[in-house]
């Protein structure tokens, strides 16, 4: 059962019982037909959950699209643009709440959204302030994805200046791997690539300050008189500036410290006004006025849960929406949903009885948290 929830191969598993080492591929079906007739009677009740879960903890979940067929050229064959409505978002908030009201009954449900559905959530809020308004229902706006946007607003600021031909030149990273830091497509070397940058110009400062000890013995002074002489400077001590604030704020997300974060955020609201990211610019301060005034209900648990551990270890905590994108991995990756989608019956099968199976795997960081 194994084999075929990973490869779904008729060929492979038939030919595997031929060997003598696997049962055959009937009995393969009908033993996968039992398992989804027996998690159907579970769901009975309405709240589609692992059964494994535990009751009686802080419950969080995310709503994200999912590209059920990538291969498309076009949004027509793609869930992408129907799940980014009004009527999914608030559907996928009426399914949280059941499901926090079973898990953690009286606990006020909580949910963290990428950019485009957070607007559509906050609409809804609005829409709708008796049942999942802003009292009953916390709304988030994920740190994976501000972090995504502010690497690509800060690499809006060093276009063109230099920077991916200087990381070039020293090894750091080939020309098309640093043309796209600019963009953030592949979120953990651009990371690398910013902390990298804070590394070197905070070290080159600080060597251009000691051989000027001599004459200006604060630093302080001294960074704010060469930033008056020099416009070169001023722009390299903002860049400097910009990355230290975002490596604070994905410190507060790996530290669990809500303040910090909250303050970080507030820091980084001016960089999207002033390069003309609308969207967040929009966005961001009315989730840090959500933050400061979450209702007293969830308050205190949710400063201490607002993240998930991925570990036991210290400074291994991640947001929300960056837990269910690995999650998704196991509906994307290697016997997941991708390929099956054209095929009706096919799909069904899978969403009743091989997903469940492969979830087993990833509970232990939810059971953790």
């Amino acid at each position: 059962m194994a084999i075929h929830t990973q490869t779904r191969s008729k060929k492979l598993v038939s030919h595997l019982h031929k060997l003598g080492i696997s049962i055959s591929y009937n009995r393969v079906i009908e033993l996968e037909n039992s398992l989804a007739n027996s998690m159907c009677l579970q769901f009975e009740e309405g709240v589609v959950c692992p059964a494994r879960l535990r009751k009686g903890l802080h419950t969080a979940g995310a709503l994200d699209n999912l590209d059920h067929n990538p291969s498309s050229t076009t949004a027509q064959g793609s869930l992408h643009e129907k799940a980014a409505t009004l009527a999914m978002v608030k559907h996928g908030m009426d399914i949280q709440k059941k499901i926090t009201n079973c898990f953690n009954p009286g606990q006020i449900p909580v949910m963290a959204f990428d950019q485009l559905l957070f607007a559509l959530a906050k609409y809804v809020q609005w829409s709708w302030p008796q049942l999942l308004g802003e009292d009953h229902f916390v709304v988030m706006f994920g740190g994976l994805h501000i972090e995504m946007a502010l690497w690509s607003t800060i690499g809006d600021f060093l276009d063109c200046s230099g920077w991916t031909s200087t990381l070039c030149e020293a090894g750091v990273a080939t020309s098309g791997t640093a043309d796209s830091f600019l963009k953030a497509t592949h979120l953990t070397r651009t990371r690398r690539s910013h902390q990298i940058t804070a590394l070197v110009l905070s070290k080159l400062r600080q060597h251009a300050w000691e051989k000027a000890v001599t004459t200006h013995g604060d630093l302080e002074k001294w960074r704010s008189e060469m930033i008056a002489k020099s416009p070169t400077v001023q722009f390299w001590d903002l860049v400097l500036e910009f990355e230290i604030l975002v490596l604070i704020f994905i410190r507060a997300h790996r530290s669990n410290d809500f303040n910090l974060f909250v303050e970080s955020l507030e820091a980084l609201v001016p960089w999207f006004f002033a390069l003309d990211h609308i969207n967040y610019s929009r966005w961001i301060p009315i989730h840090i006025r959500d933050m400061k005034s979450l209702p007293d209900a969830i308050r205190e648990d949710f400063k201490k849960f607002w993240v998930v551990p991925k570990t036991r270890n210290k400074f291994s905590s991640m947001p929300i929406d960056q837990a269910h994108e690995q999650n998704n991995q196991l509906v994307k990756g290697l016997g997941g949903a991708v390929g099956l989608t054209e095929n009706p019956v096919a799909f069904r099968r899978w969403s009743r009885q091989d997903f469940w199976l492969n979830l087993r795997a990833n509970l232990n960081c939810i059971r953790q948290w």
